[in-house]
């Protein structure tokens, strides 16, 4: 554990309106905290801030139009001796790129497990790149808390304009929750040893959730938390989540307990709240390789226009928990019944559940599997080679059923 900060280190980098610093294409680079406010507090839209290694304080940006062609760029000058910030708080901030910097959270007595010490809110045009989100664990709470993940990892709210890339989250209560946002890239992040959310989301549009890697939760198995790698919601919310894509994820328990794995609940609409309205619209989910033993491998609630394609499912055995029955060790396909002009194609699963003859329902060209019978069709032996929990290793069997067939998640044909 790393120690705690001095007071110095903590202070708030603050924004005031004076003059711009830099000029555009330029780069300025910083070596300590106090350079940087200085340097924050009207920086030149296209300005590169690069910082030295050490303890930055509080990121505190607050009525920030960068404006121009060009975001400005704060980054650590060095990948090796990175900058590192205890808290972030954007508010109506535009145009801004943050890349190689750690975000380092330190649990304190008296923190939630629901605290946001990253926040973006009301912002536009913000990027986040090559960038470390780091947690810590509760202390001096509950058993059931103490010792698991603390916090949120990056919380955003009403951002038009987001991009998280390239980047890490571990170690936290919930690693990604944006809401009431659109115009949101997730791309190729690394998100693992969360107590209980991957990725959390409700009320947004145009969505792309691709590359990424959620794996190994780190999860209280004595709390009552139900743990989600994908969540999609709308208890309370006024608007659904529309125009989603999530594509080419790997979705792995690993060595840890099983989670559910895309799961993406329409409360309003199943509890009778809602109708037609508020139905989720235009999601795509596909070429995802799923690794769990949770029976919500893919479950999606009432929606309107619902493509699942291409998409791997299997049992990760090491991940099941004993106390649960065996009907809820397999991850299969769920869709509510309701849903609308749904298309479920090419998929290797276990079982698809909620096609019972709709009209505007396309079910096709999906492969069964099974590790219950060596004996029966689908067997994970005749049809996979090596681990499930080990992704470098887990394949279709070369000269199998599905070698070069074109079904479920092209990433695990035979190399």
């Amino acid at each position: 554990m790393r120690q705690f900060p001095s007071l110095a280190a903590v202070l708030a980098v603050l924004i005031v309106l004076l003059p711009a610093v830099g000029r555009a294409g330029e780069t300025l680079r910083v070596g300590s905290a106090s350079e940087l406010q200085q340097i924050l507090k009207t920086p030149s839209s296209g300005l590169t801030i690069e910082l030295a290694g050490g303890e930055y304080g509080i990121l505190s940006l607050r009525n920030r139009d960068f404006g121009g062609d060009d975001a400005v760029v704060l980054r650590s000058a060095d990948a090796g001796s990175p900058a590192r910030f205890s808290g972030m708080t954007l508010r109506r901030v535009k145009n801004l790129v943050i890349e190689g910097v750690v975000f380092d959270y330190r649990f304190q007595t008296g923190d939630k497990l629901r605290l946001r010490p990253f926040d973006i809110a009301n912002s536009q045009n913000i990027r986040i790149r090559d960038t470390l989100f780091d947690g810590d664990t509760a202390r001096g709470l509950t058993a059931a808390d103490n010792g698991f993940g603390a916090a949120f990892g990056l919380s955003v709210r009403d951002v038009s304009g987001l991009t998280l890339e390239n980047s890490e989250i571990r170690d936290f209560y919930k690693g990604l929750v944006i809401s009431q946002s659109r115009d949101v890239t997730v791309r190729n992040n690394d998100l693992h040893s969360m107590r209980m959310d991957g990725m959390n989301f409700a009320g947004v549009e145009n969505v792309l959730i691709e590359s990424n890697r959620i794996h190994d939760f780190a999860r209280s198995p004595e709390s009552k938390d139900h743990a989600d790698m994908i969540q999609f919601w709308t208890k309370g919310t006024e608007t659904p989540s529309v125009d989603v894509t999530i594509r080419g994820n790997l979705l792995n328990s690993g060595q840890g307990l099983y989670t559910q794995s895309i799961f993406v609940r329409n409360q309003e609409v199943d509890q009778g709240r809602a109708g037609a309205e508020m139905f989720y619209r235009n999601f795509t989910i596909e070429q995802n390789v799923i690794v769990n033993a949770h029976l919500h491998g893919i479950t999606v609630g009432e929606t309107d226009d619902l493509v699942i394609r291409a998409n791997t499912v299997v049992r990760n055995a090491r991940s099941l928990d004993p106390r649960k029955g065996m009907g809820r060790w397999t991850p299969m396909i769920r869709i509510a019944e309701t849903a609308r002009n749904v298309r479920i194609l090419s998929n290797v699963v276990p079982k698809i559940v909620g096609h019972g003859g709709q009209r505007d329902w396309q079910v096709e060209d999906n492969f069964i599997v099974q590790n219950n019978g060596r004996g029966l069709a689908g067997f994970y032996g005749a049809v996979f080679a090596g681990d499930p929990a080990d992704p470098a290793a887990f394949r279709y069997r070369r000269g199998g059923p599905l070698d070069g067939a074109g079904i479920g998640a092209a990433r695990l044909q035979p190399r």
